[in-house]
């Protein structure tokens, strides 16, 4: 029985390879990258950083204050009610207040990060990107 729908022999010819070439990268990612990739992350799942028996190992102090919370109140008791806003001159801001930005800090100064979860993150995530990158492929997302 022939085909209802005419096509082109050169799109046919187009279709065929593109075809073909899908099916070459799923067959290298199925049969070759993903076992390869599984038996690594096997092997980095038996490095020490891993295998933390006792969570105080990789524990950080964290020293800083608390500050005294801000409260807010919807009364207006005690507030001076003839308090504006700054209204702009001629369209121009006030040049005092220029590039003035409020910014919050701890107020004993930067805190440190966990260096043992920093160096996890680093070795763990290029793998996370690679396979996301991997798996977003034409080839899987049909």
């Amino acid at each position: 029985m022939s085909s209802l729908l005419k096509v082109d022999n050169e799109l046919k010819t187009k279709v065929e390879a593109f075809r073909e070439q899908i099916t070459s990268e799923a067959e290298h990612l199925v049969a070759s990258f993903f076992p390869q990739k599984l038996l690594e992350l096997d092997h980095f799942l038996k490095e020490p950083i891993l295998n933390v028996t006792d969570l105080k190992e990789i524990h950080s102090e964290i020293n800083f204050k608390v500050p005294d919370p801000i409260l807010f109140t919807n009364s207006h008791d005690g507030m001076d009610m003839n308090t504006k806003k700054r209204k702009l001159e001629d369209g121009v801001p006030d040049q005092s207040r220029q590039g003035e930005t409020k910014t919050l800090m701890m107020p004993e100064g930067m805190m440190k990060c966990n260096t043992r979860l920093m160096d996890l993150i680093e070795q763990v995530k290029p793998e996370i990107r690679t396979l996301i990158e991997k798996c977003n492929t034409e080839v899987f997302r049909r």
